[in-house]
């Protein structure tokens, strides 16, 4: 299946997602994915606050973990990829599936967040550290979180891989007026935001490592026997 043919599944994936219709539901989403980019950005205040992480920890916050930027990028690529083989002409393959890698990740992230919304909902709970937790245990989706930790990090990678080749770069950069001439923006610039956080990273190893690790002990202290309400369990040591 082509990078384009794989984007599309995923887009239709992310509009049967019930919440598209269901304005309770997708008021609380909003709001699981509040609290979620606060405690986020709590958990890896030490990472996210260095100079030059800052651009990649943005890019995680609004790119990756969805909200309404995101929203605005699945309705504009929803209309231009019937029409847009030709982009796969304008940058390579191998760059367009790591693009497409990315909006599966930023998906994923919204799908399993929906979860909880829909389990608070049901319960008629507000958002807020003790429901969420109990709305995580309830669930009980802890393969499906390491899942998306780990397609993070894939995604860290390639896009760290074709930054540093010289041949990839140059041939993106070129594609941005043929791809912005034929309507192509969305998936252009979705790319090349991954491409300018990372630029000024030493290494893109020692941001996601110690994300990713942080990320997989919180999931591991959540779900772990006796950990019921000690909302602590969100927290690293």
């Amino acid at each position: 299946m082509s990078a384009l043919s794989e984007l599309q599944h995923h887009l239709t994936r992310y509009w049967a997602l019930p919440y598209h219709e269901d304005t309770e539901l997708q008021s609380k989403l909003v709001e699981v994915q509040a609290w979620q980019r606060a405690r986020l950005q709590r958990t890896h205040s030490d990472l996210f606050e260095q100079p030059k992480n800052k651009p990649m920890a943005d890019y995680f916050l609004t790119q990756l973990y969805g909200g309404g930027e995101f929203k605005l990028l699945a309705e504009q690529l929803e209309r231009i990829l019937p029409k847009a083989k030709k982009l796969e002409r304008l940058a390579k393959e191998t760059v367009l599936e790591t693009g497409s890698m990315a909006i599966q990740a930023a998906i994923l992230a919204i799908e399993l967040d929906m979860h909880l919304a829909q389990w608070l909902v049901s319960k008629d709970l507000p958002v807020d550290e003790k429901n969420m937790l109990a709305a995580y245990q309830a669930v009980d989706e802890s393969d499906e979180r390491r899942v998306q930790i780990n397609n993070l990090k894939d995604v860290c990678y390639r896009t760290d891989k074709y930054l540093n080749s010289f041949v990839l770069k140059k041939v993106f950069a070129m594609a941005k007026s043929t791809a912005y001439s034929h309507n192509y923006q969305p998936m252009y610039d979705f790319i090349d935001a991954g491409f300018k956080a990372m630029k000024p990273l030493d290494s893109v190893t020692g941001f996601i490592e110690p994300f990713c690790k942080r990320e997989m002990k919180i999931i591991d202290q959540v779900h772990a026997a006796g950990s019921n309400g000690k909302t602590a369990t969100f927290g690293v040591s």
